[in-house]
């Protein structure tokens, strides 16, 4: 930039008169300026004048609009934007403080541990609130996280190097921004990035904080630390500094897990965990999950055989409930418990909300010669039903398989609005489906991923039926599409009659955060697969407004072996889980308003957690509904202990 482009004395925007110049570096330069209108100082940042061109210019204030709206005490507040001959500007808070780089140059060996936790979970907190309103910073390092009176941590920046939302036209593979020092690995190769690459650089961060230093750094050459944070595995903090609590030292190295799946799945999760750690070091009572522990006998119906737990209370206003069965007395040597867990959602999304929703949704269609003629109208009808019940204003296309996806409506590379007129067409495309002899999973998925990126802020979907196995794609292409695709829309799919696989499909709804299931005989009485699209496609109402998850916790050892939902469809969402603290796990599901949906759980139990002398119950696992951002950001909706008891009595007495 020229340093000659704006001087002292200088009025911008015929409002900001310029005072002095604070720092310059490759994405602009920093000015204190003063507001006659407020009469207050503010801090004024200047982007590079390449950067002001008509279609970035545009969606700069756009996005400008976004994150002036982020009121959080630990976000730099922004208060106007602005071009000046050719150059784009952030009127913002000016902040009186030290970043943490500068500090860092103070303390080279490193923070108090206490100081450290403090300021990252301050920092994750900030990153909550940006997160549930689809902001992505990109761009966390010392030198954006300012240390000002009070020990309070602001996060600067946003809307600078990561001026984008999470799904915005500005967060596209390819591109790279950010700090090598400091960038997740999808970053890094220049991937789709979510609120995940923020934690990978908090982890960053904090590892710095603690140690000196981040994980890797560059010597000089960006590429070579790039590669590491794709490939080494990062040094455990307690190596280099002896001392570090464990669990502390653990946190960070999930934080640095190289899948971004394999991270905490938000920043909320991460301030908890990081305030619980403060809080045993200040004597505090952490709000930590409850560990193994005795309870008082409640609720057992039968005290010889089952147990039913009853439906545990729900915040007020949640509208869920939980409830299990299984067998509670168990032998002392059992090592494994297999409660069916009953949720229920009975209150109904917000429907301003709902509609406010903008969706896309895209069907892929791949029936075969060999598919009965009977079942192959009935898939059609079913699809046709589905189309007719879409609500007005949802983005919609079919696509029919072949060796190369092809649309059959519309006929232009798009999505179009589902209206009356839209929706007669599409059934009269149907009526001209054909079948076909191969299948290119990959290329279907490609398709379907073109058609949905130009609607960032919709909640994507892709409903796949099939009768077929790919053939007609080499081993590698599905799953590179897959690591591509991963994050950007759902999937679910639908195998019809039994010459498909289930591998393949399967590999599909794994990565793609999808349901699966078995359509035997689309043209029997029996069959429901009306109802199950309808279903799918009521639950996109549903997706933006109210994302749940089932928590498990699992204390003193124990494991989740799976997670299988029984009800209204089978799906194994065991490969769809993510841990987000020291035996603590949370899978996605989807419960609509005023259903009720069974889950399957085989759980590992901790070692020796039934002894002889236990006169009370053990809690095997503490179970919870959670909401995930960007409706919530972990909040419990309902809660049930799994409690065991050891049964005294022999086997061969229980009832048959």
């Amino acid at each position: 930039m020229r340093g000659a482009l704006n001087v002292a004395g200088m009025h911008i925007g015929g409002r900001y008169r310029l005072e002095a110049l604070l720092g310059r570096g490759g994405m602009g330069e920093v000015w204190r300026a003063y507001d006659p209108r407020l009469d207050r100082e503010v801090a004024i940042k200047f982007l590079p004048p390449h950067l002001a061109d008509g279609h970035v210019v545009d969606r700069f204030h756009r996005e400008a609009q976004v994150t002036a709206r982020l009121q959080h005490p630990g976000i730099t507040h922004v208060f106007d934007t602005g071009a000046q001959d050719g150059q784009l500007h952030l009127v913002m808070e000016l902040l009186d403080g030290r970043n943490l780089g500068t500090v860092l140059q103070e303390q080279p060996s490193g923070l108090p541990v206490h100081q450290a936790v403090d300021l990252a979970a301050q920092v994750a907190d900030a990153l909550s609130y940006a997160h549930r309103a689809d902001i992505v910073h990109r761009d966390i390092k010392p030198a954006n996280l300012v240390l000002v009176a009070g020990g309070r941590v602001k996060v600067c920046d946003f809307g600078i190097a990561g001026f984008v939302r999470a799904d915005s036209g500005l967060t596209r593979e390819g591109s790279l921004m950010g700090t090598p020092d400091y960038m997740a690995p999808e970053q890094c190769q220049g991937l789709r990035v979510d609120g995940r690459a923020d934690l990978y650089a908090l982890g960053c961060v904090l590892f710095a904080l603690l140690t000196g230093s981040p994980p890797f750094t560059t010597h000089g050459d960006f590429r070579v630390v790039m590669m590491d944070h794709i490939h080494t595995p990062p040094p455990r903090p307690a190596s280099l500094r002896p001392g570090l609590p464990d669990e502390l030292d653990r946190l960070i190295s999930v934080l640095l897990a190289k899948n971004p799946g394999d991270r905490p799945a938000y920043a909320g999760a991460v301030a908890d965990r990081l305030r619980n750690l403060g809080s045993r070091r200040t004597g505090t009572t952490p709000s930590t999950p409850r560990p193994i522990s005795t309870l008082p006998v409640t609720s057992v119906p039968d005290p010889r055989y089952a147990y039913t737990g009853r439906p545990a209370p729900a915040p007020p206003a949640s509208g869920f409930t939980m409830e299990a069965s299984y067998n509670a007395f168990l032998h002392r040597e059992a090592t494994e418990v297999n409660p069916i867990v009953t949720v229920t959602a009975a209150g109904a999304a917000s429907d301003e909300t709902a509609d406010a929703a903008p969706r896309a949704l895209v069907f892929l269609l791949g029936l075969s010669e060999e598919l009965p003629e009977r079942d192959f109208r009935a898939v059609k009808a079913a699809i046709g039903t589905a189309v007719d019940g879409l609500d007005e204003g949802v983005s919609f296309a079919i696509v029919a398989g072949s060796d190369y996806a092809r649309m059959l409506y519309p006929d232009v590379m798009r999505l179009v609005r589902a209206t009356a007129a839209t929706k007669a067409e599409a059934r009269a495309a149907l009526a001209g489906l054909e079948p076909i002899r191969a299948v290119a999973f990959g290329r279907w998925l490609r398709l379907a991923d073109r058609l949905m990126a130009a609607h960032g802020d919709a909640v994507r979907t892709a409903i796949l039926l099939t009768d077929l196995t790919a053939t007609a794609e080499s081993p590698d292409e599905l799953p590179a599409v897959l690591a591509s695709c991963a994050g950007r829309f759902s999937c679910h799919a639908r195998g019809i009659g039994t010459n498909w696989e289930v591998a393949p499909i399967r590999s599909i709804t794994t990565a793609l955060s999808g349901t699966m299931d078995i359509v035997m005989d689309p043209s029997e009485p029996t069959s429901n697969l009306t109802g199950e699209l309808t279903s799918l496609i009521a639950r996109t109402r549903q997706a933006s407004a109210r994302n749940l998850a089932l928590r498990i916790a699992m204390p003193g050892g124990g494991q989740v072996r799976y997670v299988k939902q029984l009800t209204p469809s089978v799906d194994d969402l065991t490969g769809h889980g993510y841990q987000v603290g020291p035996g603590t796990g949370e899978y996605p599901i989807e419960v609509p308003d005023g259903e009720s949906c069974d889950y399957h759980l085989l759980l590992d139990l901790p070692p020796d957690c039934l002894e002889e002398e236990a006169e009370e119950d053990v809690v095997a696992a503490e179970l919870s509904i959670v909401l995930l951002p960007p409706a919530g950001d972990g909040q419990t909706l309902a809660q049930l202990p799994i409690p065991v008891r050891l049964d005294a009595e022999p086997t061969s007495s229980r009832h048959p």
